[in-house]
């Protein structure tokens, strides 16, 4: 029988794709940055936004906590995630967002989000760009954020799917951790915000996941 591992899946077992949100489908770092800069002047925090963006790929206040951030943190979050939503106009689709998705499901390839982004973001910039998932796990929908394997677990109970059977699309270090926690085959976004080293599957944009399928 064909030992199926994280790196050796062949296109004849991959029966899902699932993105990670920003980086990869969408381009938001203006948003963030804007956002950053308002909590940041607003709570005094003395921290950069390079240094804030070092970081993304896992839940808000798990960053505040890396960062030294404990006082008021809830509140912290939450004007942050009010401004990205003000902010929203700023967002950029990577080509094919939306395009890939009809593709997949031409192919019967069934899809998802796995996003560090809060629930009702995700949703509105993700209806915003008629990017249409089976499936959308945010950090809301589980006890423990990426790269945690809860929100993978999470959507394989959803889906009905197994772990052999995706893969996960991201662009950052915290991205491909949480593949091979969940044991999920990993595409890296070349185009996105990280540098993930020596990975065999490479896309420059999205459409090019088609190759792995």
């Amino acid at each position: 029988m064909k030992n199926i591992t994280n790196s050796l899946l062949t296109p004849e077992t991959i029966k899902s794709v699932v993105f990670d949100l920003d980086g990869v489908l969408i381009d938001s770092r203006l948003c963030m940055e804007r956002s950053w800069n308002e909590i940041n002047n607003k709570y005094k925090l003395n921290h950069t936004f390079d240094e804030y963006f070092s970081y993304i790929g896992i839940p808000f206040l798990e960053i505040l906590k890396i960062m030294g951030i404990t006082v008021r943190a809830h509140k912290i979050k939450d004007d942050y995630f009010n401004y990205t939503k003000k902010y929203q106009y700023l967002i950029e689709p990577y080509k094919g967002a939306s395009e890939i998705f009809s593709i997949l499901k031409d192919r019967k390839i069934q899809t998802g989000i796995i996003t560090s982004k809060e629930r009702v973001n995700a949703i509105s910039v993700c209806s915003k760009f008629q990017i249409v998932p089976d499936e959308i796990i945010t950090p809301n929908d589980v006890l423990i954020g990426k790269p945690s394997e809860d929100s993978g677990i999470e959507y394989l109970l959803r889906s009905g799917l197994k772990k052999s059977d995706v893969l996960y699309v991201g662009d950052m270090e915290s991205d491909y951790q949480f593949s091979l926690n969940m044991g999920f085959d990993f595409a890296y976004a070349r185009y996105g915000y990280g540098i993930i080293k020596n990975k065999s599957k490479k896309i420059d944009n999205l459409l090019e996941i088609i190759n792995f399928i």
